[in-house]
């Protein structure tokens, strides 16, 4: 190995190894990993440039995301720093504003500036690692091992749900206090199992396309043994959590997949199957039926199917949808700043009659792009769709005007890359997954795949040997 090779590998090897501490150190949910995180990011930034430096080159990010990034970052700073108040909790539903000296108060600013400094201190972190990304996914040797990495984290992530779950409460206070520990909506070192959902979502998205690709290559036998291992695993996380977004997520996952690989089969060989890769392939699908289907027969699914079945009702009489509908008729075009809508719902929650124990404490909004937009406004919201679009739009565009290379683990990922990115987006609808540092990084890292494939060199080889500088 060369210098230059070694100096240019090092931030890459970093940002591997940020991809696999994020959803394992309690998903980066709690402060002190949070920071940690920012810390890992800064250092990252640093001998990114630095190497860039050395090696007289500039970083390849298409000039859309920067601007978009930037955009985002001046707004939200600008919030930060204008901030107009601070916040008491008089009780655990409703509070007290202490309005604070800001340079400019007639301007906007953020409603809560501890907060809203918090929150840009970790958005600004993600967003340097979403411009690396970009950069870095260029490489197709790179982007393997990246999208790999992200999958074999949150097989990591099921392993350690399952093993917790079937372990009890026992098992789980080597993670959390006693009352934490005896509740069932933990999974893994996430707190709540619907986040832990997302991050499982993405890890089987992307399994299903590396075992698709090397179940279309032959002499690939290790390879489709380990990711079918990996599969099996993500499955087993996704069904023993016992959120309801697990279940329909991989549903969800299996059957954009499975549509769009066997549709691109049968266009590229028709009706002149090769019998022994069929069958290798059928045996996959009769494997994942079979595990539904033992599922399926239990009492436990029985009542899941219900709990599923209620889901609307359920969302009906527990969130408080109009609520949102008002915060969001009355908020501005830069909204009320990052991380501040724990901080606005309450004083609307007492406008409404709702500030009671029955309706709780609403740190998120359970809708993402409810919280987005009471947090961003219209004007920020609008950057964030530009920039998430932008680059799934991109990515579905090259996959679907390349041709189809069937077994090639860069076509194939082309799609799951989306896939995965689209089932957080519907998760999102009932949930909170962006707001979570760990899920929202995986997240850009898929959305900058798309940014990527504008300065993305030719696929050179599916082989880890070959390397592009």
């Amino acid at each position: 190995m060369t210098l230059d090779r070694a100096i240019a590998d090092a931030p890459r090897w970093m940002f591997l190894f940020i991809l696999g501490y994020a959803p394992l150190a309690y998903g980066c949910t709690r402060p002190v990993t949070i920071v940690m995180l920012n810390q890992f990011s800064a250092a990252l930034v640093v001998v990114w440039l630095a190497t860039c430096a050395w090696r007289r080159r500039w970083p390849v990010v298409p000039w859309p995301v920067v601007a978009l990034v930037t955009l985002l970052l001046l707004q939200g700073w600008w919030m930060a720093w204008n901030a107009h108040a601070i916040h008491t909790y008089r009780t655990w539903v409703t509070l007290n504003r202490i309005f604070v000296e800001s340079l400019f108060p007639h301007w906007p600013g953020a409603l809560d500036r501890d907060l809203s400094h918090a929150a840009m201190m970790n958005l600004t972190a993600l967003s340097a690692l979403l411009l690396f990304a970009c950069d870095l996914l260029t490489r197709p040797v790179w982007r393997k091992r990246v999208l790999a990495v992200m999958a074999l984290t949150a097989f990591a992530v099921a392993l350690l749900g399952v093993a917790l779950k079937l372990g009890g409460p026992e098992a789980r206070r080597w993670l959390w206090d006693e009352r934490v520990a005896q509740g069932p909506t933990t999974f893994a070192a996430y707190r709540y199992h619907g986040n832990a959902a997302s991050m499982l979502s993405i890890g089987w998205v992307l399994g299903l396309g590396f075992a698709v690709a090397a179940f279309g290559r032959p002499g690939r036998s290790l390879a489709r043994v380990g990711w079918m291992v990996v599969l099996l695993g993500l499955l087993a996380g996704l069904f023993m959590n016992t959120s309801r977004a697990g279940w329909g997520l991989a549903v969800l996952g299996l059957a954009a997949v499975g549509v769009r690989f066997l549709l691109a089969r049968w266009r590229l060989v028709g009706w002149d199957i090769e019998w022994r890769s069929a069958l290798l392939q059928g045996a996959l699908l009769l494997v994942i039926m079979g595990v539904f289907v033992t599922v399926g027969l239990s009492n436990d699914w029985r009542e899941k199917v219900t709990r599923f079945n209620t889901l609307g009702q359920v969302m009906q009489s527990r969130y408080p949808a109009n609520v949102y509908h008002e915060v969001v008729r009355e908020v501005g075009v830069l909204g009320h700043g990052a991380g501040c809508f724990q901080v606005v719902l309450p004083v609307y929650m007492e406008i409404f009659g709702m500030a009671t124990d029955n309706h709780g404490f609403w740190e998120h909004a359970h809708n993402d792009y409810y919280e987005f937009l009471i947090n961003w406004g219209w004007g920020g919201m609008t950057l964030w769709v530009l920039l998430i679009g932008g680059g799934l739009l991109i990515g579905l565009r090259d996959h679907l005007r390349a041709p189809i290379r069937w077994g090639s683990v860069q076509w194939v990922l082309g799609f799951c890359v989306v896939a995965a990115a689209s089932g957080i987006l519907v998760h999102s609808l009932w949930d909170f997954p962006l707001q979570k540092a760990s899920i929202l990084l995986y997240f850009l890292t898929l959305v900058a795949d798309g940014w990527a494939r504008l300065n993305a060199s030719g696929e050179v080889s599916d082989s880890d040997s070959e390397f592009t500088a």
